[in-house]
């Protein structure tokens, strides 16, 4: 088969090589899905620079999220049959311990991730265990189901089901060009929140608009917390979603109204702050992590797609063997939504 590979770790695009490989061999409790489209990821790009944290064995087809069709099914396969639209999902749970069984495989302590631990969606097939795939809905279109079961997932996630944010609130979303910001806006408009929408372009900001968003913070030129404060009468949000880390997400503190909930995903602009705790203390706030979705939530949000509630937003598509431009436009941060790959 055809596959985007990686035979070592750089911060050089050109690392990404189209070349073939071998088709992966499923053994009896595994399924071969021929992919019709692929996303990219910001795991991606820092699994291509070394900075994912996990080792991955060389050469590597990386790849968290895809979309296709059953090729293949091995002798124990009972939940799924050949021509089946499905997507693997990226956490890959063991799917017998205790945490699986409650339906938290997002936590599993003996989990993969796809395209990390085990060869992904960069490529025309790829392997994975029954217990790991979601069936995708027969209208749903395999670029739509791939460009917004990962971010949906991961907003719902966040903000429903960890934040539990509740009709009437308003809510801060930090990150708002990015695939899970774009997301977010929508699910927190589905959810009846008010949305105030942050990000570095007046573009990216245009956009979020357009989407539903309330109001606008330009973070180049404006701190959140006084932003926020002008906009919600002094009192502050009760709810945000903050991707971005460092100085965004002090900024992020600072802008929440007392007993408001924080959810934090993604640590891209800075990793380790100094937070001052006696603010948390006096005004009860709470910082949730968060940022791993579960099956239940890609079914959720693959259904709401298929019946038009939500709309995934797609940048530009390219050929699997464009990566390399992918990539670099993913760290340009010079995007709105997700970029696809398609074999």
């Amino acid at each position: 088969m055809k596959a985007t590979i990686i035979d070592r770790y750089s911060d050089d695009f050109s690392a990404l090589k189209y070349d073939s490989v071998q088709t992966p061999k499923i053994d009896s409790k595994e399924v071969l899905i021929r992919i019709h489209a692929s996303g990219v990821n910001h795991c991606d790009t820092d699994l291509r620079r070394g900075l994912f944290g996990v080792d991955s064995n060389m050469p590597h087809v990386m790849g968290v999220d895809a979309a296709g069709e059953v090729e293949e099914i091995g002798s124990e396969v009972s939940r799924f049959k050949i021509g089946d639209k499905v997507s693997p999902h990226f956490i890959l749970s063991c799917g017998s311990c205790a945490y699986c069984f409650d339906g938290k495989e997002n936590i599993c302590p003996y989990s993969g991730v796809l395209g990390v631990t085990q060869w992904g969606g960069y490529s025309e097939y790829v392997k994975v265990r029954e217990n790991n795939i979601v069936k995708i809905p027969h209208k749903l279109s395999y670029e739509n189901a791939v460009a917004g079961q990962i971010p949906f997932a991961t907003a719902w996630e966040a903000l429903i089901d960890v934040a539990k944010l509740q009709l009437g609130e308003s809510v801060l979303i930090t990150a708002a060009g990015g695939g899970v910001g774009s997301a977010a806006v929508q699910v927190a408009k589905l959810a009846g929140a008010r949305v105030i929408a942050a990000a570095g372009t007046n573009e990216k900001l245009d956009r979020a608009v357009e989407l539903g968003a309330d109001d606008v913070i330009n973070y180049t030129n404006s701190n959140l917390g006084d932003a926020v404060r002008g906009l919600t009468e002094g009192k502050g949000v009760d709810v945000a979603l903050e991707m971005t880390g460092g100085s965004i997400l002090l900024q992020t503190i600072d802008a929440l109204s007392p007993g408001a909930r924080l959810a934090t995903i993604g640590a891209h602009g800075g990793e380790k702050v100094e937070i001052d705790f006696i603010e948390l203390f006096r005004k009860h706030v709470s910082i949730h992590g968060c940022g791993r979705s579960t099956k239940v939530h890609v079914e959720r949000v693959l259904d709401l797609m298929d019946n038009g509630y939500l709309k995934p937003i797609i940048h530009r598509t390219f050929h699997l063997s464009e990566a390399a431009s992918a990539h670099e436009l993913m760290e340009s941060r010079n995007f709105f939504g997700r970029m696809i790959l398609k074999p």
